[in-house]
């Protein structure tokens, strides 16, 4: 008899099993057997095909027995089931079975980990049931699929990737958040009551981006957090109502908050020109934190939002030259001066937090949005809108203008571009279909400083009357 490995070597090399071992591996994977399976071969296959199986060559039926008898007479004692692992290099099984291994693989993580959680920590009895308590069971919920965080777990199981140590880990960030808060307190230096994110997750795991939310580990215990909220406040309501009033975009936020999690709030910026609210004669740029400790907003008439810095900064150069002509000084400025605002790019936290306390103290004031005249900007300025509940407008992103700019040296719209501008509706929309191409906003300048200047010509015009 020959070596096995010679055949499964001679079928990899050869033109025309390929196919056919995967209709096989199907067929088993269903059934628990191979029967026949039907494949129209191709030319090289059928050649292939032919020449290893001779007289039962059967066209487009190949049944696993002729295919074994085929192997035998070749010299090899091996089984239809032995080639195809030797193949695949893999164990066969049904999918009965795979799911079986899957199900007996899932509880046995848990008890890995619940073993090993209460190994490295040496919690006693009581301690365990008052953190089963805190979380509201949040591990063996997730063990049977009704916590969150199950998919991120799911998925990272299911990938065969750190599902162990993230869960491991997961399960000692709430431990020491819960548990051993203080002793943590203590050994960090704090004495405010609360710890930064990027601190927790140096102190849990030694990686101050442990906890990022761009990792499955930080998802996890985010989700693991926003469980826990949610059971609390299913038993004892939301004292503070704080979560019903908060915009959607602060609830991931405000959750960390509520364990005393501060999150990054320097990093979310703004470059805002509010001539009463921050002084200085160009765009300020002010970060969450500083937005979140204003209290009090002057009741603005107006906010004149744009996506690109050059646009606000030129409009900024533009207002102060205007103001200097006509002798007039910022300071004179009536106190509900629209705003300029620039989102850099996608709306951060940090603007729209200070969008939000806009309206909050004048909820009739007016929005208008300029972007680019591109996918993102149209798709920006329909979040913008969804947002926040207010008049809005959109501000120079017309046909009109669009057409004014769009040129032969343009950048084209990509064929994905297009199938996302075919589900949007608008003018705009249909322009940008049609001539397959993108405007910049930076190109736009002329008109946006033309409409902002009659908005501070008017604005000097009402104050020297009302003076």
């Amino acid at each position: 008899m020959q070596n096995k490995s010679q055949l499964v070597e001679i079928f990899r090399r050869l033109v025309g099993f390929d196919r056919l071992f995967h209709l096989y591996r199907k067929k088993f994977e269903s059934y628990g057997s191979f029967g026949t399976v039907q494949m129209q071969p191709t030319r090289e296959e059928e050649k292939a095909l032919r020449g290893f199986l001779g007289v039962r060559y059967k066209g487009s039926r190949f049944p696993a027995a002729d295919f074994e008898k085929a192997i035998e007479e070749a010299g090899y004692s091996v089984s239809l089931l032995e080639l195809l692992e030797l193949y695949y290099g893999c164990q066969l099984s049904t999918k009965r079975e795979q799911k079986e291994l899957q199900l007996s693989a899932w509880t046995d993580l848990f008890i890995r980990v619940e073993r090993d959680f209460i190994s490295r920590f040496s919690i006693s009895n009581t301690d365990i049931e008052y953190f089963i308590q805190k979380t509201f069971d949040w591990f063996q919920r997730m063990k049977e699929g009704e916590a969150k965080g199950y998919l991120v777990l799911r998925m990272v199981f299911n990938k065969e990737i750190n599902a162990y140590s993230d869960l491991l880990t997961c399960l000692s960030a709430l431990w020491h958040l819960l548990m051993r808060k203080h002793e943590m307190f203590k050994k960090c230096g704090i004495s405010t009551g609360k710890i930064r994110l990027p601190m927790f997750a140096a102190y849990v795991t030694e990686d101050s981006h442990a906890f990022d939310k761009t990792n499955a580990l930080g998802r996890l215990l985010s989700s693991a957090l926003s469980d826990i909220n949610s059971q609390y406040i299913k038993l004892y309501g939301d004292t503070d109502n704080a979560l019903k009033v908060m915009p959607e975009y602060l609830i991931g936020r405000q959750i960390y908050r509520n364990f005393d999690i501060l999150d990054d709030d320097l990093s979310s910026i703004s470059h805002v020109f509010v001539p009463h609210l921050v002084g200085g004669t160009s765009p300020r740029t002010l970060n969450l934190r500083e937005i979140e400790e204003m209290n009090k907003f002057p009741k603005y008439s107006s906010l004149y939002i744009l996506e690109n810095p050059t646009v606000i900064s030129y409009l900024v150069d533009e207002t102060i030259h205007f103001l200097n002509l006509n002798k007039f000084s910022l300071e004179q400025l009536p106190s509900d001066f629209p705003v300029l605002l620039c989102t850099i790019g996608q709306a951060r936290t940090a603007s729209k937090v200070f969008i939000e306390k806009c309206l909050e103290a004048n909820p009739s004031c007016v929005i208008y949005y300029s972007g680019d005249l591109d996918v993102p900007g149209i798709q920006m300025l329909n979040i913008m809108e969804e947002l926040f509940s207010a008049e809005f407008y959109a501000w120079r992103m017309d046909a009109s203008i669009y057409r004014n700019y769009v040129a032969t040296k343009s950048k084209p719209l990509s064929d994905a571009d297009l199938k996302v501008l075919q589900r949007l509706e608008g003018g705009l929309v249909r322009e940008m279909i049609q001539v397959r191409a993108k405007v910049y906003h930076e190109l736009l300048g002329k008109e946006l400083r033309s409409d902002w200047i009659k908005v501070v010509s008017t604005a000097i015009s009402k104050n020297q009357i009302n003076e």
